[in-house]
């Protein structure tokens, strides 16, 4: 017969076939649901509260005693208990530089220098330039030093009133402060400033590029993308000790004045008045560490990666091992939690400290 008409065996073929069918996707169900019944939950912590941004971006953070500080699509202050949203600043750009705390004042680049009331987001003063900015400004003393084009730029913080600005070159890292002195690096070479009216004090030549800045114990610590460490006087550059890692990835200075560096699979605290290795810790399934410390542990973990190791700060020892968001980074512990920035995301998670 033509047409549609199925014969018997036909009909018989058809049914099997969405028989089998079901079983498989009956069998691929149960074994999913016993996997995530095994897994559990996809973090360790209570999740106390999470958020999400209106456009996936790269998110960069600041806290204070009470709020969270998001720079994002938009800028979003957050209530630190509950997550909620306090207010929200719209900026003319995608990208925001990480947000800078001082007292009661919220500062940031997008493309100009913002200052907003760190309690309603109302904007205190703004300050634009020819040039689209977007590199996080520093703070201290009453002055903001905002990088913009190939100048630096320093303001009164609380009028936003140009002090001094001096041509530097293109800065694409925030500058950082030790006392009356300013410092930053172009190239490969490190600048130091006196802070109160721009006058260049000396300079450095580091032999590579990418240079990274940090205060260390009352000096100047700088990594290059050679890998060579250097901790410098800060009143004339001069070089206290260096050392070369080859395979550098990153590097924290701690308050106390000690300096942990991570490699491929290595981190190590550093004391940075003369180099000696305190510790060192080793993870080799780990291909880089990105690094906080809170209290008297070292928390530490990979680029894209969810397992965060807990270090004791003292001897370098593994306490415990947990599992948290994919791409967050540790931010800070206030009142017992913990916050991931969804990095390039729309999320943001806090998570129960005691957890981890």
């Amino acid at each position: 017969m033509s047409g549609s008409f199925l014969t018997g065996s036909s009909l018989a073929h058809r049914v099997c076939g969405l028989f089998d069918t079901m079983m498989k996707r009956c069998f691929a169900l149960l074994f999913f649901v016993m996997f995530v019944a095994a897994c559990g939950s996809p973090f360790d912590g209570e999740v106390l509260w999470q958020f999400e941004t209106k456009k996936t971006y790269w998110q960069s953070t600041a806290v204070d005693a009470q709020r969270l500080y998001v720079c994002s699509d938009d800028v979003y202050c957050l209530e630190i208990e509950t997550g909620r949203l306090l207010w929200e600043f719209e900026t003319f750009g995608g990208h925001s530089s990480a947000p800078v705390i001082e007292g009661d004042s919220l500062f940031f680049q997008s493309g100009g220098l913002y200052a907003l009331d760190a309690t309603t987001g109302d904007v205190l003063w703004e300050f634009w330039t020819k040039n689209w900015a977007t590199v996080p400004p520093a703070v201290d003393a009453g002055r903001v030093y905002a990088p913009a084009g190939n100048r630096l730029y320093c303001l009164d913080a609380t009028t936003g009133k140009r002090l001094w600005s001096v041509k530097t070159g293109i800065m694409k890292k925030t500058p950082v402060l030790i006392g009356i002195r300013i410092f930053f690096s172009v190239g490969d070479t490190i600048v130091c400033l006196d802070a109160s009216n721009g006058q260049v004090l000396w300079r450095f030549k580091t032999g590579s590029d990418r240079v990274r800045l940090a205060v260390a114990g009352g000096n100047l610590f700088s990594f290059g993308s050679k890998g060579i460490g250097r901790v410098h006087k800060a009143e004339d550059g001069k070089v206290q000790w260096q050392r070369d890692t080859a395979v550098f990835k990153e590097f924290l200075a701690l308050p106390s004045g000690q300096v942990l560096i991570s490699f491929v699979g290595v981190l190590n605290l550093l004391n940075s008045e003369n180099g000696v290795v305190l510790w060192t810790f080793s993870q080799a399934q780990i291909s880089s560490f990105q690094s906080r410390v809170l209290g008297n542990h070292v928390f530490a973990k990979g680029f894209l990666q969810r397992e965060m190791l807990c270090i004791d700060l003292h001897d370098g020892a593994l306490l415990r091992q947990s599992y948290v968001p994919n791409a967050g980074l540790l931010l800070t512990d206030i009142n017992g939690a913990v916050f991931f920035p969804g990095f390039q995301s729309r999320k943001i998670i806090c998570l129960s400290a005691s957890g981890l």
